[in-house]
């Protein structure tokens, strides 16, 4: 067998066993498994060799678990506080408007700010974290006013979470309006779980060990 094919061997067996030794959690392994596919391609163009894609499987492997690792121990902290999703790619809060704000209003209720306060001060805590403020509306009012209210109440987050340490160079605030709903507008229900304010967390890169 010639060194190319036994490339195509070895690589699959870095990346299995590159994921084997993250901390166990279906996320941490998915980003270990994820990290040492795009090491191993990185490797391979970089070593221009088998020799190449194997090292980038086994860096890459050690990268996605630490992002993994890193975004577990986030979430099991903002789920004390907020309804926290795990994703694939990082971390949402998903935070209803009801309980943040008055109707119309973009001025935080007390209860918010208390709650806002003990999110931005976990976040404050990973500074590798990239945040994105989403808010949105139901469909009720004109386009232009609800992407407006949207906008005005993200920021109202934002400033909270910024007040905690959290830094502004790592969010990216947005009014989204009602252009992405996740429930039908024809009722009540639908519209109320439409009206929110979400945070979107990722990590671009490994954060430091």
């Amino acid at each position: 067998m010639n060194a190319w094919k036994k490339g195509w061997v070895l690589v699959p067996a870095l990346i299995l066993g590159g994921t084997a030794c993250v901390t166990p959690g279906k996320r941490t392994a998915t980003g270990a498994a994820a990290g040492a596919i795009v090491g191993a391609g990185a490797g391979a163009v970089a070593g221009r060799s088998w020799e190449g894609a194997a090292i980038g499987a086994g860096v890459g492997a050690v990268a996605g678990g630490a992002v993994g690792n890193y975004l577990d121990k986030q979430a099991r902290e903002l789920e004390q506080v907020a309804e926290t999703h795990r994703t694939d790619h990082g971390i949402l809060l998903n935070l209803r408007s009801e309980l943040l704000f008055e109707t119309d209003s973009a001025v935080l209720t007390e209860s918010a700010i208390a709650q806002l306060t003990r999110i931005g001060d976990i976040l404050a805590k990973y500074p590798e974290d990239h945040l994105r403020i989403e808010g949105h509306t139901d469909s009720r009012g004109t386009v232009p006013y609800n992407e407006v209210l949207s906008l005005r109440r993200a920021e109202a987050v934002a400033r909270v979470l910024t007040s905690r340490g959290v830094t502004p160079r790592q969010m990216l605030v947005l009014g989204l309006g009602e252009s992405a709903p996740v429930a039908s507008n024809d009722t009540d229900a639908g519209r109320s779980t439409n009206r929110r304010v979400q945070l979107l967390i990722t990590v671009p890169q490994a954060p430091p060990v």
